[in-house]
């Protein structure tokens, strides 16, 4: 008899058992995983209540049911969902799901929330039906909760500065009044930061010296108010309770007005650093202020290409524009520009090779290819060079592409000091080595002619022996390129002054005429000659 007991009592808690792993799905092992019914059904639902419900404005997020039957028969279900907020919507993947007697299944609800939606709590209608043979549409509801999270909602409303709630009474307790208050609170807020971190942020990013700095610091207030305003705008439509939308718009215009803020801070900042970096260049490696202008322009093109760039991916995003299908898009555009604007893209490039490489810098006298010119560099820009002659007469411009593939001779690269030849003519019979020392003398009295041995010395040599004179060559370091030709009109007067104090005669053509007397005898014989050939020249 005990023994039949205790086998009774196995079987009913081996019944038990199954029963409870039919009920709660093996999917879930959490202890709040609980069967509920649904009323005016033969079915029972479950969720995990431990699951985050929270969907955030603008997502999506998916919700999964799972149901077990207690009809003694398999029913066909169907499951509808339904939301009283227009901005958020539900729906079940599947319309109808067979189950059978004492079967489970599961049911997967995607719920998605508007961009603009408010922040709360809503309640989800779930309407489960069931069809078949022997049953007519039995159905009945469930509600579930789901939490919508947005940053365009706060709990600001009614509360000065948005803090500290409004707990006046009649018109002061108004709405209104709490964001008017607030507004002014917010300017003078506002308005006192700016008049203590502008000063400070245009002495960080200029010299004390630096004229630009009440430019940069008028400019900074400019934008200030502008910032000053919107944030307080901004702020003010949410103690309003405004709708989502339009603090959509507030921000985005921030956004955009703190973007432009922070191009220019950025730019000025940029300069500060690239100046400080090519002053530390210049002390390590001994470079000239002069070379350190000419490496500059590089430097500033590459910046302002980068920070507009920048920039703009910046503002865009903030209008909410697709940054991946814009960079994909200007791929393909940049291709086709490319294709079309070689020229132009060659010059660009040959600019920043030449404002990298410095074969020349503003001031420099060059040679460019076979051009016999002799130009003086007065700019050096991205896309071509400007030029003027020797003389100061013309200004060209070249593009950088066709100076970059040339030959390129930069005759004051390293110095001013030139080496100049002068020759002087001298006629045969004369002193030759007494020449040769009035034109060295000569040119070493000039000033601009190095004489201190760092370079050579003035030196003379015969040059050529010529069918009527004797040349003679000398050659000479003038200390500025810029004022040779000068120097050297003046030592060429020199040595012919000096020569001619000195009886060194020059070589030149001589015309001589020599009087001729003529007899009145020989005058007749030559009148009768000129009349004889007249005629016969006229017969």
């Amino acid at each position: 008899m005990k023994s039949s007991r205790t086998k009774f009592f196995l079987a009913a808690v081996a019944v038990l058992a199954m029963l409870t792993v039919a009920a709660v799905p093996l999917e879930s092992d959490d202890s709040s995983a609980v069967t509920t019914d649904i009323p005016g059904t033969q079915i029972k639902y479950y969720y995990d209540a431990t699951e985050s419900l929270t969907v955030s404005a603008g997502g999506t997020t998916t919700l999964t049911f799972f149901l077990y039957s207690e009809y003694s028969e398999d029913v066909k279900i169907r499951a509808s969902v339904f939301c009283n907020e227009s901005k958020i919507t539900a729906k079940s993947d599947t319309n109808y799901i067979s189950l059978a007697h004492g079967g489970e299944a599961q049911i997967d609800i995607t719920v998605s929330a508007g961009e603009y939606a408010h922040q709360g709590t809503y309640a989800l209608e779930v309407t489960i039906t069931a069809n078949s043979v022997n049953i007519d549409g039995d159905e009945g509801s469930f509600p579930i909760n789901i939490k919508v999270t947005s940053n365009l909602t706060s709990d600001k409303y009614n509360k000065f500065l948005g803090l500290f709630p409004n707990e006046f009474d009649g018109i002061l307790g108004n709405v209104w009044f709490t964001a008017i208050v607030s507004f002014l609170a917010l300017l003078a807020i506002g308005y006192a930061i700016v008049i203590v971190v502008v000063p400070v942020c245009a002495r960080l990013i200029t010299k004390k010296d630096d004229p630009e700095r009440n430019a940069i610091k008028k400019t900074l207030y400019q934008l200030c108010h502008a910032i000053i305003i919107i944030w307080a705008f901004g702020e003010v439509l949410r103690i309003l309770g405004t709708d989502e939308s339009l603090i959509d718009i507030a921000n985005r215009v921030f956004s955009v007005t703190y973007a432009i803020v922070g191009v220019i801070v950025g730019w000025h900042l940029y300069k500060v650093i690239v100046d400080i970096i090519l002053r530390h260049m210049s002390e390590k490696a001994e470079l000239h202020k002069e070379e350190l202008q000419s490496l500059r322009p590089l430097f500033m093109y590459i910046g302002e290409i980068a920070i507009a760039v920048v920039a703009i991916m910046v503002v865009m995003n903030f209008l909410g524009f697709d940054l991946a299908a814009i960079i994909t898009s200007a791929g393909i555009v940049s291709l086709g520009i490319s294709m079309g604007a070689q020229d132009v893209l060659k010059q660009f490039f040959a600019g920043l090779v030449i404002l990298a490489t410095r074969p020349f810098k503003k001031g420099d006298l060059i040679r460019i290819g076979s051009d016999s010119t002799i130009y003086k560099v007065r700019k050096v820009n991205v896309m071509n060079t400007e030029l003027e002659n020797w003389d100061n007469t013309d200004v060209n411009i070249m593009p950088n592409s066709t100076i970059e593939t040339s030959k390129i001779q930069n005759i004051t690269g390293e110095t001013l000091v030139t080496k100049v030849y002068l020759t002087m003519d001298v006629a045969y019979g004369q002193d030759i080595n007494k020449a040769r020392q009035i034109m060295q003398d000569v040119a070493c009295s000039n000033p601009h002619v190095i004489t201190d041995g760092s370079y050579g010395r003035p030196y003379t040599r015969v040059e050529n022996l010529g069918n009527t004179n004797i040349t003679i060559k000398m050659g000479m370091y003038f200390d500025d390129i810029n004022t040779s030709y000068t120097a050297r009109g003046h030592i060429r007067q020199a040595m012919v002054e000096a020569f001619m104090a000195n009886g060194i005669q020059f070589d030149y053509d001589r015309i001589t005429i020599d009087e001729v007397r003529v007899t009145e005898a020989e005058a007749k014989n030559d009148k009768g000659s000129n009349e004889y050939n007249k005629r016969n020249t006229e017969s």
